[in-house]
């Protein structure tokens, strides 16, 4: 089955109006601080939850915001626009209920790679020019999978052979995926990001967030936000934070640190980092808010 079969399918899972319309102005570089706070603001769901959050004690504010022109000030443009595109992209995992796959799980899964690719990025050596490049990890984290939302909702038959060939094999989803549908799931959530209207390092990210292959094309920038979800992914299994839908995890190697800039002494206290802030955004997060 070709990918752009997929492409074309009209119930494909979707964000909010609101979401796409930042992602539509951040592509055109044209997103301001005022212009975010307004956008946001016409959905006061959002608005709410995106404030919420921003107070949490994860990011640790020392006096609460109560308006976004406020939280943007105080946590940065970077923070409140991924804030409330993680947002949206959790109430698409939130909608929808399988038969064979635990959204719940998968979900946390999510969660739990965004928190340890947000905390690679700030823990990797040297650092980033772009401070703001653990933020956009976090996002990276939380979208990395949403292939497999879009392959479930339009192709759930061809899915039930997927986890038939994983249990009778024990082979990786995404073999399987592309034994059976002749696409990934990287492939599938590369696909569904661009009609999401996430930038292009995104879909990137999403694509190769199993098999990092960075060419010298790949802008340095990037390149770490891969590795970052990479690895991420990587600690979150075998952290058990959430349940993805590949029981399979493969072993974190010095290589793997190293590629990113994080040393091996570095792994417990990091590891100890992850635990500590998944733990402190699980409620905000939390499945049933």
């Amino acid at each position: 089955m070709d990918i752009k079969f997929f492409q074309k399918k009209a119930d494909l899972p979707t964000i909010s109006a609101v979401a796409s319309q930042v992602n539509r102005a951040v592509k055109n570089e044209s997103l301001t601080t005022t212009a975010l706070s307004e956008i946001i603001s016409r959905d006061p769901a959002l608005t709410t939850k995106v404030l919420k959050l921003a107070n949490s004690a994860y990011y640790g504010l020392a006096r609460e915001v109560d308006t976004l022109p406020r939280a943007i000030t105080v946590l940065g443009f970077e923070t409140i626009k991924n804030l409330a595109l993680s947002v949206s992209v959790f109430h698409a995992f939130c909608t929808k209920e399988g038969r064979l796959i635990d959204f719940r799980g998968l979900w946390y899964h999510s969660l739990g790679t965004a928190v340890a690719a947000k905390a690679l990025c700030n823990r990797a050596q040297p650092r980033p020019q772009d401070d703001t490049l653990g933020e956009q990890a976090f996002l990276c984290g939380i979208i990395h999978d949403i292939g497999k939302i879009a392959m479930m909702q339009c192709l759930p038959d061809e899915m039930v052979r997927v986890f038939e060939r994983m249990r009778q094999e024990g082979i990786p989803e995404y073999e399987a995926e592309k034994e059976i549908v002749g696409f990934s799931h990287q492939r599938a959530g590369q696909a569904l990001a661009d009609v999401w209207n996430f930038p292009e390092k995104y879909l990137k990210v999403i694509r190769q967030h199993h098999m990092p292959n960075l060419t010298p094309s790949v802008k340095p920038t990037t390149a770490r936000l891969i590795l970052a979800v990479y690895v991420g992914n990587k600690i979150a299994k075998a952290m058990h934070l959430g349940e993805s839908t590949d029981p399979i995890a493969a072993k974190i190697t010095p290589e793997d640190l190293n590629r990113i800039g994080v040393l091996s002494t570095d792994l417990p206290p990091l590891v100890a980092e992850i635990k500590n802030d998944y733990n402190t955004l699980l409620e905000q997060w939390s499945y049933e808010a």
